[in-house]
Order: C-alpha cells, then structure tokens, then sequence
C-alpha cells in the first residue's frame, strides 16, 4: 500500500507576493497530491468500498499540468468521495480545471484529501471502540 504524505494546506497570499517555493505548482506538489489519492483510494478498496484504481501518474520536473490533469485529480477525489462519504468541511472543487487555478484552489485540494483521512481515521476509531454491534429491535431501549 502507499504512503500517505502530509498535505501542504497553508499557501497564502504572502507565498504569491514573496516567490516563495509554495507559490508554484511543483511536481512534487502534484505526486502528494495524485499519492494521497492512490493512498485513499486503495485503503477504501482494502476496507470494501468499490472505487476504481487511481494511479498516479509520477510527474517530473519537465512536466506542465493540463486542464485535463487538474480535471483528472479532481475527478478522482470526487469519486472518493461518492463512494465513502462527503467529509465535514468539504469544498467544492468541480469547477476549478476550468479556472486558472490558485493557491486556494490547490489548498482546497489537499484539504479535502486529509478530511477525507480524518474521517477514514474516525471510522476506523469508532469500530474498534465499539465492539459488537446489537442492531436487532431487542438492543433498543425506550
């Protein structure tokens, strides 16, 4: 299984205005982010829920993004999403391959990439604290 890599949700106007290294869109950027994804999505395989494999491509250095690899990423995090479930706080990032993406944008990306990871590491907390499971009508009190 992939590792998880912690997500960079912190860009800010000043990275813009000062040039600093969080203020491009890197290839590394770009593998956490396809890597969180893969990560996700095989461990919600690993755990029954049915989402197609979600490769990352491996991006170099040479590489320039496309609408069409924006699109593809979030795409990806919304097929997570329609199979697990919506995590508290999500943001809509269906239309940002058609916008020239900003450093909101990216951040909204790798934000719902780690709440999709909290929420997966609530579930998995709450069934192991839970034990057995009574769901028949005679587990319920009045």
């Amino acid at each position: 299984m992939r590792q998880w890599t912690e997500p960079v949700t912190d860009r800010s106007r000043f990275d813009i205005a000062s040039r600093t290294p969080k203020a491009f869109l890197h290839a590394s950027d770009l593998n956490r982010i396809e890597g969180n994804i893969a990560y996700l999505s095989e461990h919600l395989n690993s755990q029954g829920y049915r989402i197609m494999p979600i490769p990352p491509k491996g991006w170099s250095v040479s590489d320039i993004p496309r609408t069409a690899d924006l699109r593809y990423i979030c795409e990806s995090i919304m097929a997570i999403i329609q199979a697990y479930h919506k995590p508290a706080g999500y943001t809509d990032i269906s239309g940002i391959p058609d916008n020239s993406p900003n450093f909101t944008d990216i951040n909204s990306i790798e934000q719902n990439l780690a709440a999709i990871k909290t929420l997966i590491r609530g579930t998995i907390s709450a069934y192991r604290h839970s034990g057995t499971f009574n769901l028949g009508m005679e587990g319920i009190r009045t």
